[in-house]
């Protein structure tokens, strides 16, 4: 019988729970929820073929446009808005990483001989890879963020795939890994973090030379950015029609200050939060688990282990210097990594417990209490079912607002929101327009408004070069234009005009005489 087999349907087994345990979750809509405020941006740009924010997410995009155009046949119900799509792409995404770091973990074994393996302790393998998988898939930040429209579940699963390639001795484990590479690259650029680990781990000879094609040719997706910046869609940041901006977009320079824009105080608040974190995936279980099986791999098997140390500790590094609002989003990584070190570490310990089968029993047993543990303790906490926050906030918004209005709106989770509902909610019919004032320092953002309102002539880039400047510009010349120009509670008004209450809104009446 093919071993390989029960290996395979014991992951696909844990995969198709993990995918329930999503589905039941599930946001329905765009969320607030789990750091999903980019939720409207990213299924806005996907609905309507435009650039999310940087990097672009250029291969995120393509895929997720199927998702955001055809939910209703994904969940075979009449209508399903386009961020439940885009979020059962984001559950199936996790569960395809969780099924194969469960085949990563069941090629790990405390005898470094895979004929030793295969006679003795195969099936062990198979099971506390698939238990310790499963917890992964329950742990908060995982769940978080399979269940949302969000690019790291994407990312993990080109992760997974490149720790997969690191332990399996598969034959084409170079081909895989440099296609995950590739790939992970044509998402977002920080999967390169991984590159010197897993290096370290495969060895590649020249006869695998072949494998840069792999590495390279999906980086072609990037050409995908200036082709859908020409039509102007709605929702196009960076507009990467020329070189510079391109590389604005690619590189994320709009985001580059945060990078070591951290103090030594709070790099040390920042690891403590990061440690917290690891415990809170694992438990003080796990977490044990998981340092004593780094231990005993940096002994047995020391080439794997430096090189998952080679990954670990640059993404914890990245995580903790980068000062955005969730760059712990980025120690997913670093938990995959975490798994295999705790599927190792049972693994030790069911071979210190020899043949005594009471005693390997009764560690199994505990161990398997820890994705109940998992599911049961996070359920309510990651629920996002019934959570339509976001979508009323913008839903509110638009009550009474004439079809041809322009509206301001501002911060992440206002103007993404308000993005969404107007170009995949209410897109068939209106004209209104979503402007941000705080793009508006940016000249292509205001390049990209005055060709959208081209029928309103504004001044040039050159002729009003600061945000405020901008901004009243696009307000007297489109009120000129007898067009109902609103701000939401996000955007700061302009104090040259005069405002009247239209429910939730504040809409110019008039502009003050000088």
């Amino acid at each position: 019988m093919n071993q390989k087999r029960p290996g395979r349907l014991g992951a696909l087994g844990v995969a198709l729970v993990a995918l329930i345990g999503y589905a039941l979750t599930l946001t329905h809509t765009v969320t607030w929820r789990h750091n999903g405020a980019d939720s409207g941006d990213l299924v806005t740009a996907a609905f309507v073929y435009g650039i999310p924010h940087p990097p672009g997410y250029p291969l995120y995009t393509l895929l997720a446009f199927f998702f955001a155009r055809n939910g209703s046949l994904l969940a075979q119900a009449p209508f399903v808005e386009p961020a439940h799509g885009v979020a059962i792409f984001s559950a199936l995404l996790m569960s395809a990483a969780v099924f194969v770091l469960t085949r990563a973990g069941a090629n790990l074994t405390p005898s470094p001989s895979p004929e030793i393996l295969a006679r003795q302790n195969f099936r062990r393998g198979e099971v506390v890879a698939s238990i310790a998988a499963l917890a992964f898939a329950f742990a908060p930040l995982v769940w978080s963020q399979a269940i949302v429209p969000e690019v790291y579940a994407l990312n993990l699963f080109f992760v997974a795939l490149i720790l997969w390639s690191c332990v399996t001795h598969n034959s084409r484990r170079v081909y895989v890994a440099a296609l995950a590479f590739g790939l992970g690259m044509a998402h977002h650029l920080s999967i390169v973090l991984l590159l010197p680990g897993a290096w370290l781990a495969l060895q590649p000879t020249r006869q695998e030379w072949r494998a840069i094609f792999f590495l390279v040719a999906p980086l072609l997706f990037y050409l995908y950015l200036p082709f859908a910046a020409l039509p102007n869609p709605p929702v196009k940041w960076g507009d990467p029609v020329t070189l510079d901006r391109f590389v604005w977009l690619v590189t994320a320079q709009l985001y580059r200050p945060y990078l070591f824009a951290v103090d030594s105080a709070e790099v040390v608040s920042r690891l403590a939060f990061a440690a917290r974190s690891l415990l809170e995936q694992f438990t003080i279980v796990g977490v044990a688990l998981s340092v004593w099986g780094a231990v005993q791999m940096a002994l047995a098997r020391r080439r794997i282990f430096f090189a998952l140390l080679s990954m670990f500790a640059p993404i914890v590094a990245y995580a903790v210097v980068y000062a955005s609002r969730d760059s712990f989003l980025y120690l997913l990584p670093a938990f995959a990594i975490a798994l295999l070190w705790l599927v190792y570490g049972v693994l030790n310990v069911l071979q210190w417990a020899g043949d005594d089968k009471l005693l390997r029993g009764a560690a199994m047993a505990l161990f398997a209490l820890l994705p109940a543990y998992n599911f049961v303790t996070n359920y309510a906490a990651m629920d996002l079912s019934q959570d339509r926050a976001a979508f009323e906030y913008a839903k509110q918004n638009f009550q009474g607002l004439p079809v041809d209005a322009v509206l301001f709106a501002d911060g992440d989770e206002a103007l993404f929101s308000i993005w969404y509902y107007r170009h995949t909610i209410v897109y068939e019919g209106a004209r209104s327009v979503i402007v941000s004032q705080g793009l508006l320092q940016f000249d292509w953002y205001y390049d990209s408004l005055r060709r959208i309102m081209s029928e309103v002539q504004f001044a040039s880039p050159d002729a009003v070069r600061d945000a405020h400047q901008r901004a009243r510009e696009i307000v007297r010349v489109t009120f000129a234009e007898g067009r109902a120009v609103c701000f939401t509670d996000s955007s700061p008004l302009l104090p040259e005009f005069e405002y009247e209450e239209r429910g939730v809104l504040k809409c110019v009446l008039a502009e003050k005489l000088p």
